[in-house]
């Protein structure tokens, strides 16, 4: 899987040592590992800091192979963009996640990328509104049984038993 770049979705709260572990194995790989936190900076947690690449801000899904969530962040202060001070501040949304990231995994799914989630990363893939069990998703306990499975899939460049054929 020489090349291939992988986001590694954070809120920077959630498990960072499965963030670590993925980004080695990814890196082991050959693939390239890029980090996507609601702000940039460094994730430090017991010495161990963890460089976040991009933001919510400045990533789309086009620029990657496959994205693994090991965290559902919440909407970000800069999430809606600059409103009017006249304007509702009751935008009439409801999400537990930051709504970038969220388009960011409809992108990917509706490309037919591969997307792993473990932990809270699942709850981003809810909010997305993923259906249960489609073909080039995978869920997992751990960091560690996830990037495997992505890997595969990338095998496949797209999960293409996502889609019906028109025929």
């Amino acid at each position: 899987m020489e090349g291939r770049i992988i986001a590694i979705v954070t809120s920077g709260a959630d498990d960072l040592d499965g963030v670590r572990e993925v980004r080695r194995a990814a890196l082991d790989a050959g693939m390239v590992p890029l980090v996507v936190a609601p702000a940039g900076g460094v994730l430090d947690r017991e010495g161990d800091p963890v460089t976040v690449q991009r933001t919510f801000a400045n990533a789309r899904s086009t620029e990657f192979d496959a994205i693994v969530l090991a965290g559902a962040p919440a909407p970000a202060a800069d999430a809606y963009g600059a409103r009017d001070a006249k304007a509702d501040d009751d935008l009439g949304v409801a999400t537990v996640v930051d709504p970038r990231l969220l388009l960011m995994v409809a992108e990917a799914y509706r490309h037919g990328k591969a997307i792993g989630a473990w932990g809270e990363g699942m709850v981003a893939l809810e909010a997305a509104g993923l259906p249960e069990g489609p073909a080039g998703v995978v869920f997992g306990e751990t960091a560690a049984s996830v990037l495997p499975a992505v890997t595969r899939l990338l095998g496949g460049h797209r999960a293409w038993g996502r889609f019906t054929p028109a025929l």
